[in-house]
C-alpha cells in the first residue's frame, strides 16, 4: 500500500478512499513494473479499504480491472464464444490465468488421449496384418 500512497501523495490525491479512476491512473502509471507487481498492488489497496470497512474500488468489471488487463493481455481461451470472451476480460487478472491454466491442461491432456489412441488404431492395424491369411495361387 505503500507504493500507492507514495503515488497518491505525489498527485496530490487521496489514498484512502480511493477511486476506480484513481487507482486505473496508478495501474497505469506502474505497469512497467509487471502484472505480477500491478496485481500485487491493487490487491493491497482492495485489503486496505476491506481491513477498514469501506467498499472496494478495485472489484467488479470496471476501470481497474480493465487498466489490470491491458497490462496482462491475457487473450480468452480460443475455443471460447464472442460473447464468453467478452465476459472473460471483465475477469479479474488471478481469475483469468487460473481459467486459462486449466484450459492448458484440458487441452494437454485431449491431445495426449488423442495420442494414445492413435498408438491402439496403429497397434490394432498391425495385430490385423500379422493375423491375414494369404492365399497362394
Amino acid at each position: 500500500m505503500t507504493m500507492f500512497q507514495d503515488w497518491c501523495t505525489l498527485n496530490g490525491i487521496q489514498a484512502i478512499p480511493a477511486s476506480p479512476t484513481t487507482i486505473s491512473r496508478f495501474v497505469n502509471s506502474i505497469s512497467p513494473l509487471g502484472i505480477e507487481k500491478v496485481f500485487e498492488a491493487v490487491q493491497e489497496i482492495s485489503r486496505a479499504h476491506y481491513t477498514i470497512g469501506l467498499p472496494c474500488p478495485c472489484s467488479g468489471p470496471g476501470l481497474v480491472t480493465r487498466a489490470v488487463n491491458a497490462i496482462s493481455k491475457i487473450e480468452p481461451p480460443r475455443s471460447w464464444s464472442k460473447a464468453t470472451s467478452e465476459q472473460f476480460m471483465h475477469l479479474p487478472w488471478d481469475v483469468q490465468s487460473c481459467i486459462l491454466k486449466r484450459e492448458e491442461q484440458r487441452d494437454q491432456t485431449v491431445r495426449d488421449k488423442q495420442n494414445e489412441v492413435g498408438d491402439l488404431r496403429a497397434k490394432i492395424r498391425e495385430l490385423e496384418n500379422g493375423n491375414q491369411v494369404t492365399v497362394a495361387a
